[in-house]
């Protein structure tokens, strides 16, 4: 390979809920002419970057970040300059692409650095950082370091990856002692190899971390640093607050076939899901509007049997206007 990374290194620091990342990759040229050498990461939506920088012939290139709208613009003029600039784009509902090349010539090497940071949101009772891995190449010194410190002590941590195989899972190490955390991944070449006999590699995919901080029945967690605050805050019990829902159901020809059924099964699953304290209404509607029932229920277990029933044999006919 003309072009190889032969070092990649991604460490997170976590602290109290607020990741600081920075991802190290460097990049040889073994050709005898120039080549054109890429650096692409795919970032979180909620992440921002706060550097980039690059270093080629013991020389520092520190990028400046710039909003959106500008950034596109100035992208397009440094281009057409021959310039080296680097843009984020969307990829996917979730994640965003940085990328940016350069050229190099025979034998140089090029070190790309790249600074981004999140918060963590807590969905479903746990943390979640997401760390794209996708080398495209085998990396001979390949790394991810993770230190998280929550102040109020972590209660678990799990990693997880697609591409973690029974042979890879071993080689996750994780320490929990309190309030910290650390986990390692380093493969070796070899473990890399996605089967024995081919040079493709099995790191694509995300390295996710989900963890969860311990809480008591006080009004949360308040932290001070430097002038500033926040408050952590995410009740365990709270009771269930009883709800009123009126479900509004287009059954109109436009949604024949596998949207119909699928607003079906939704809809099962969502009356499945309340309480006997709630109470709902079904509306469904083409070119005229029905009411089933012409009342409001309460999300009693023969009211919800009778309106799954009556769900089920909702079908597309019609027209809406």
């Amino acid at each position: 390979m003309e072009l190889e990374i032969y070092g990649m290194k991604i460490e997170s620091k976590v602290t109290s809920r607020f990741a600081h990342n920075v991802v190290i990759s460097r990049v040889v040229n073994r050709a005898n002419e120039s080549r054109e050498a890429f650096f692409e990461m795919e970032l979180p939506k909620t992440a921002f970057i706060t550097n980039f920088s690059m270093t080629l012939d013991g020389v520092t290139y520190v990028g400046a970040v710039k909003e959106k709208e500008v950034a596109q613009q100035q992208y397009q003029q440094a281009v057409s300059r021959g310039q080296t600039a680097g843009l984020v784009k969307a990829s996917g509902r979730k994640m965003e692409k940085f990328k940016v090349s350069v050229n190099i010539g025979p034998t140089k090497k090029v070190t790309f650095e790249l600074t981004y940071e999140e918060l963590l949101k807590r969905n479903l009772g746990k943390y979640e950082m997401n760390i794209r891995v996708k080398p495209q190449q085998l990396v001979k010194h390949f790394q991810i370091d993770v230190h998280v410190f929550e102040p109020q002590g972590i209660a678990f941590l799990n990693v997880d990856a697609k591409f973690l195989t029974n042979n890879l899972t071993s080689i996750v190490k994780k320490t929990l002692t309190g309030t910290k955390a650390h986990v390692s991944f380093k493969p070796t070449l070899e473990q890399q190899h996605k089967c024995p006999d081919c040079h493709e590699t099995i790191l694509d995919g995300d390295f996710i971390i989900k963890y969860d901080v311990n809480r008591d029945l006080s009004a949360g967690s308040v932290q001070v640093v430097n002038g500033y605050f926040v408050h952590h805050f995410a009740p365990a019990n709270l009771a269930r607050i009883p709800k009123i829902v009126i479900f509004v159901i287009d059954h109109s020809g436009s949604m024949s076939g596998t949207k119909m059924r699928q607003t079906n099964e939704a809809l099962v699953k969502i009356l499945d899901d309340m309480g006997t304290e709630d109470h709902f209404a079904i509306n469904i509607f083409d070119d005229i509007s029905e009411t089933w029932g012409n009342a409001i229920f309460q999300a009693t277990p023969s009211n919800v049997t009778a309106a799954k029933t009556f769900v089920r044999g909702i079908s597309a006919r019609g027209g809406s206007v």
